[in-house]
């Protein structure tokens, strides 16, 4: 075989991108044949030899002419189907509009100086008309006429020829013109195709979110009140919680928020929370938070969850010695009010994020429970709010709201809700919030 030629600076040379077939019009293209013959066989020989030629595409349509000088219309359309376009002529300026409205046409083709409906007229006409605007204009003017050809292609007009036509200009220019218009239909045609796509990702993902309310627990009225609420963020999103007995006299609470939004994270929110709500976990004692937070760390490890971990706060309420006992991942605090006592008190114990770190260690804290205290659990889209003076809501910020609810009265979610959505000032939520309030009697 040939060796590869080098250029002066001793790299090898480019080779060069014209067609075979200019190739072979040089001296050596008997050579040059009978090697590339030698090599590939006559067949695939041509087969290259074909598609390497330089083809042009042929675009047609059907095109409507409105000219009232016979002459030309007939000079104009001949020309025209010799090129392969369908061609309809109309005299009359309004005539022509019906005749637009009634038919598909690709392309007009219009005089300026109709004694109806002037070309200048009708393209303001067919621009306000939804079914008409994309349509590609050529205004007809005469030799000198360059004024009409200034409005027109300011009025829209794609483009304009000068009587008396040239055949090859005239050609050029209608190609021209419907290439950009099978270019611009395409682009429609797709972006009709991603519109319907979108639509029903967007159906598929209320599905979806549907699901993951639907698994969401039942408010409970005894022997103490249990209530929720969950709003989703504009995007699907990864927070779920659930409450559950464990035996007669343990009883499991529990809050987790997946990092990121999306399918992704939503999935693992299910996974986890389905393992929570049915002690999948062989040999675990569900009543101890700190065996519990261990092996859901083992068994999601974020390596294998596409780099997704999430938080997670574990507690379980013992209700014959008044004892809750729990643990976190990583999570926000919970917020206990004991009625008549001091400031509201933070349940936070320290532990990694789910996922985050084999092996790591989740210390368990125990506190009473008084008759009468309200125990407040959440994810941080109920605090992580961007203001309007664009400063970050805080958890300490947020707090005091959980206080401020009356306490000789059952706790009202919906006006707390209302609360921090008026802090967005009427955006929505940046993140899924999730909000479980119980009230031990």
């Amino acid at each position: 075989m040939d060796a590869t030629p080098e250029s002066p600076t001793g790299q090898p040379a480019r080779r060069s991108r014209r067609p075979l077939d200019q190739l072979f019009g040089s001296d050596e293209v008997a050579a040059t044949k009978k090697r590339i013959r030698s090599a590939l066989g006559r067949q695939l020989f041509e087969y290259v030899l074909e598609q390497s030629t330089d083809r042009p595409k042929t675009v047609t349509g059907r095109l409507l002419i409105v000219d009232h000088d016979r002459l030309n219309t007939d000079i104009l359309a001949r020309n025209l189907q010799r090129e392969g376009f369908a061609v309809e002529t109309e005299e009359d300026g309004e005539a022509a509009l019906v005749h637009l409205g009634r038919g598909s046409f690709d392309m007009a083709l219009w005089a300026v100086d109709l004694p109806t409906l002037k070309g200048i007229d009708m393209l303001s006409k067919i621009k306000r008309d939804p079914a008409l605007r994309h349509l590609p204009v050529v205004v007809l003017a005469g030799p000198q006429d360059t004024d009409s050809v200034v409005a027109g292609i300011e009025a829209g007009a794609e483009d304009y020829l000068r009587k008396p036509f040239n055949p090859a200009l005239l050609k050029a220019r209608i190609r021209a013109c419907m290439e950009r218009k099978f270019l611009r239909d395409q682009e429609q045609r797709l972006l009709a195709t991603i519109k319907t796509q979108q639509q029903r990702l967007d159906e598929e993902l209320k599905e979806a979110a549907d699901y993951l309310k639907s698994l969401l627990p039942a408010p409970l009225s005894e022997p103490f009140a249990v209530q929720w609420c969950f709003v989703p963020s504009s995007e699907l999103g990864g927070d779920s919680f659930g409450y559950h007995w464990i035996d007669d006299d343990h009883f499991a609470l529990y809050l987790l928020d997946v990092c990121g939004h999306g399918v992704g994270a939503a999935l693992l929110s299910v996974a986890a929370l389905n393992v929570l709500r049915s002690g999948a976990m062989q040999g675990l004692d569900p009543r101890s938070p700190q065996a519990v937070l261990s092996a859901m760390n083992q068994a999601f490890p974020m390596e294998q969850q596409n780099n997704r971990y999430f938080t997670l706060w574990y507690g379980v309420y013992q209700p014959s010695t008044r004892k809750l006992t729990y643990g976190s991942g990583g999570h926000p605090a919970a917020i206990l009010h004991q009625p008549g006592g001091p400031a509201p008190k933070k349940l936070l114990a320290r532990g990694m994020m789910i996922g985050g770190m084999p092996g790591s260690r989740y210390p368990e804290q125990v506190c009473e429970i008084p008759p009468g205290s309200r125990l407040f659990l959440f994810s941080d889209g109920a605090y992580e709010l961007t203001l309007e003076d664009a400063r970050s809501f805080t958890l300490d910020e947020f707090v005091p709201l959980l206080g401020a609810l009356p306490a000789d009265a059952p706790v009202d979610l919906d006006v707390l809700l209302t609360q921090i959505r008026a802090l967005r000032h009427g955006l929505p939520l940046e993140d899924d919030l999730s909000l479980i309030s119980i009230e031990f009697k």
